[in-house]
C-alpha cells in the first residue's frame, strides 16, 4: 500500500486508470466525451487515467456504463492474469491499440511473424540509440 506522505498515486488507482484509458481508446472516445458522459471535465478524466485522483464508487459505475464495460473489468477482476501492469501501460501508449487492431487484421502467419520481427528490431535499435 502506498504511503500517503509520499504523494505517489496508489498502484491500484493507476491500474484502474490504465484500464479506463485503454477501454476509452478502444472505443475511440475522447477524454472530453467521457467527461461529458460522467459529468466531469476532461482534466478530471486525465487525473483518473493517471491514477492521480481516485475514482469514487458511484463515478466508477458511471464510467463503466459510459464505456460499455463492467465495474469488475475496470477493477481488473475479470482478468485471468494475462495482462500485467506493464502490458496495460504499453496498451495505453499512443497508437498502441491502433497497431494491435491493424496487426489482428493480418491473416497470414508468416507476414505476422515478419512484421513482429521488424517492429522488434526497430524498438531495439531505438533503445540502443538512447
Amino acid at each position: 500500500m502506498s504511503d500517503p506522505a509520499d504523494n505517489a498515486p496508489d498502484p491500484i488507482d493507476v491500474m484502474i486508470g490504465l484500464r479506463v484509458r485503454v477501454r476509452r481508446k478502444a472505443l475511440s472516445m475522447s477524454q472530453t466525451e467521457l467527461g461529458n458522459r460522467i459529468g466531469v471535465t476532461f482534466q478530471q478524466v486525465q487525473k483518473y487515467e493517471r491514477g492521480v485522483n481516485r475514482i469514487a464508487g458511484s463515478t466508477l459505475v458511471r464510467v463503466a456504463q459510459a464505456l460499455d464495460s463492467s465495474v469488475s473489468a475496470l477493477l481488473g477482476e475479470a482478468e485471468t492474469g494475462a495482462l500485467d501492469a506493464d502490458a496495460w501501460g504499453d496498451l495505453a501508449e499512443p497508437q498502441a491499440l491502433e497497431l494491435v487492431r491493424a496487426f489482428s487484421e493480418i491473416t497470414d502467419p508468416k507476414l505476422r511473424k515478419a512484421l513482429l520481427s521488424f517492429v522488434s528490431k526497430i524498438g531495439k535499435n531505438e533503445s540502443e540509440e538512447d
